[in-house]
């Protein structure tokens, strides 16, 4: 290590730049993420040895869909297109089930 690890960031601001340090200097925001994590764990296993199958929907879509929000647009450059951000993941889980 280069630099001396803090012993505890004190500004609102440099936490939220700094999430990295502040999980490491901080045992309280370690511990909640800790805990966080066994219960996502705990539903995963629950949910799998029902023989349920966990899917993933993309975030990033060709078309607006969903929620009435305006959506974030952003361009790819790769593949020189738009892309909106998904305001609602209702329409993907329903092509699932419909699938």
């Amino acid at each position: 290590c280069l630099r001396v690890m803090p012993q505890k960031i004190e500004s609102g601001q440099k936490r939220l730049r700094r999430r990295y340090i502040d999980v490491l200097t901080n045992p309280d925001l370690r511990s909640t993420l800790v805990t966080r994590a066994r219960i996502i764990k705990l539903f995963r296993q629950f949910f799998d040895e029902l023989d349920f199958m966990e899917v993933e929907t993309p975030i990033l879509a060709h078309n607006v869909g969903g929620a009435s929000a305006a959506p974030f647009i952003t361009h790819h450059n790769e593949m020189k297109t738009n892309l909106y951000l998904r305001v609602a993941p209702e329409l993907y889980l329903k092509q699932l089930v419909i699938a």
